[in-house]
């Protein structure tokens, strides 16, 4: 018990808000989803992106960038709609092809149940996914979204606002708040948002040279995550700082690959 308490455990709940991304943090998503994704976008509007890779989008959420492209469009909502409809019917229908695409990271469910068990911090979920998207991937994992505070693209296009309304419907303040992410866009966010992030997944290089301290691979170093929130909770100012210069050249190498 000394080393569950050292570590925050029962009788030591952390005045903290921990808010998890949901694809490549909670879920292993790869390939499959943006595929999926894209095939939609061609049934109901008859256009196709021009990538896949969601590091070169201004705005890489599922409405965020389905609006986009449908901008001056008087039926857009309606499409958008549409969309969000043909995206969940396309994973439904490959998700038994591709059970990997639809697992969760080694340990992501058995950390999050330590966290609320033993009530060591708060938990909520604030996904750029559609909401039917979201919970069906999370389904999949293991985890139900209703379970916790969450919000998503569904409800406001842009990540930015995604976190802070996780954050207010677990009635937490933005400051109260430690991100686990694992792409660019999450380490802009965070720092425009001024909170501190988490590296987990597959880009922990990647998460490295845009300045996060703390990275891991999956969750299967569970005091270490822990300790890495309780260092986060403890010093402050910890949120990334936007390095422009890092974010520009992930941007540059991606349009040229």
């Amino acid at each position: 018990m000394a080393a569950v308490a050292e570590l925050g455990g029962v009788g030591q709940k952390m005045n903290m808000l921990a808010i998890f991304d949901n694809d490549g943090t909670i879920c292993d998503t790869q390939e499959v989803e943006g595929a999926c994704y894209t095939k939609a976008i061609e049934r109901v509007t008859g256009k196709s992106l021009a990538t896949l890779d969601w590091t070169i989008c201004e705005e890489p959420t599922s409405s965020a960038i389905a609006l986009d492209l449908l901008a001056g469009d008087p039926a857009a909502v309606a499409k958008v709609a549409a969309i969000k409809d043909e995206f969940l019917r396309l994973l439904e229908e490959e998700c038994p092809k591709f059970p990997g695409d639809f697992a969760p990271l080694v340990g992501a469910v058995q950390f999050i149940e330590r966290l609320k068990k033993e009530e060591i911090c708060s938990v909520a979920i604030a996904t750029g996914c559609f909401d039917t998207t979201a919970k069906f991937k999370l389904r999949c994992c293991g985890i139900s979204l209703d379970d916790f505070p969450h919000a998503s693209s569904s409800d406001v296009p842009q990540r930015r606002d995604i976190i802070p309304l996780a954050a207010a419907r677990a009635g937490f303040s933005i400051s109260s708040v430690v991100y686990f992410g694992d792409a660019p866009w999450d380490v802009r966010v965070c720092g425009i948002l001024g909170i501190p992030m988490i590296g987990i997944g597959r880009r922990i290089e990647q998460l490295r040279t845009l300045g996060i301290q703390h990275v891991f691979r999956d969750y299967s170093d569970a005091n270490a995550i822990i300790c890495a929130l309780r260092s986060l909770k403890t010093e402050p100012n910890k949120a990334p700082r936007a390095n422009a210069g890092a974010i520009l050249e992930v941007r540059r190498r991606a349009h040229t690959q």
